[in-house]
């Protein structure tokens, strides 16, 4: 979750048309309480209707309770931080190992809430930026970092082109209303070569399958689009990425086991950690490359 979801500009379609692809073709899915979930009928892009502005959200995001709860979820916590760093750390030395430190490299972070992934990174050695549209969550920052987090929504902010070497997007673009134009600013921002990992709530995983609409990430107006591995393809293509890599992964902490007879709950803990051997994790990861320059 982070708190740099609601850009500042509109969306580019009418309320009915897809987020990603633009199509006026969808389907029904969910009725909610309020509102509809649908499926695009061309890019099976999932997407809640009907869809606030870009105040309506900016406006939510700053709300005193939102920024309780997401101060009080495991997701704002060092511990947490902690390991997503290793994970990504174990991404790297996997896919692009020349991005790792000890040479000093560049890591942007879009939506990094109070900051908690940038110390980590910066405690390994990263040269860090965050962004960051909540003043809240940048008053509530730790010191090491503070003044690395910029204020804006990341389409404004007029970053240099071609200059990070890795760029970092946790659960941020489910809340967009444009998730195309902003993966377009990842790949203009990354250096040639450089990696960019999105990270998203995977809507063909286990959890999602099996508790259909009452899944714990349907929550509009927080959660606007749902992906899966093949609209999460079809979304980077859009943003001009011809190289990358679509993962699964379970979530560090499984809250919805906890509310299981404890007898269940070592296998559903089981099903969930192996889930992403089939492709059916809790999370979708996309691992995407910036060509390096020829010569």
């Amino acid at each position: 979750m982070s708190t740099s979801a609601a850009p500042t500009s509109e969306a580019p379609t009418s309320e009915s048309n897809c987020l990603v692809c633009g199509s006026d073709r969808s389907q029904r899915l969910y009725t909610l309480q309020q509102g509809s979930l649908v499926r695009c009928q061309q890019c099976c892009l999932v997407f809640y209707t009907p869809r606030p502005s870009a105040e309506e959200l900016a406006a939510y995001y700053n709300t005193a309770p939102y920024r309780e709860r997401y101060k009080a979820s495991i997701m704002s916590d060092q511990t947490f931080a902690a390991g997503r760093y290793a994970e990504l750390s174990t991404i790297l030395k996997r896919y692009a190992p020349a991005l790792l430190p000890p040479h000093q490299k560049r890591l942007l972070d879009i939506g990094c809430g109070v900051g908690d992934l940038l110390q980590a990174a910066k405690a390994a050695g990263w040269q860090v930026t965050g962004t960051e549209i909540a003043d809240r969550a940048i008053a509530q920052a730790d010191a090491t970092v503070k003044n690395e987090i910029l204020l804006g929504d990341i389409l404004q902010l007029r970053l240099p082109a071609n200059a990070y070497d890795v760029i970092t997007s946790y659960h941020v673009i489910e809340h967009l209303l444009n998730p195309v134009e902003v993966l377009s600013t990842i790949y203009r921002l990354l250096r040639p070569g450089g990696m960019a990992l999105i990270e998203t709530p995977n809507f063909g995983g286990l959890g999602a399958r099996i508790r259909g609409k009452h899944w714990s990430h349907i929550i509009p107006p927080e959660h606007l689009t749902y992906f899966e591995s093949g609209s999460l393809r079809y979304a980077l293509k859009q943003a001009g990425f011809t190289t990358f890599r679509i993962l699964t992964s379970s979530p560090q902490v499984i809250d919805s086991v906890a509310t299981l007879p404890a007898g269940l709950r070592p296998i559903a803990t089981t099903a969930y950690r192996l889930a992403p051997v089939a492709g059916l994790g809790a999370a979708l990861q996309a691992i995407a490359f910036k060509e390096a320059l020829s010569g």
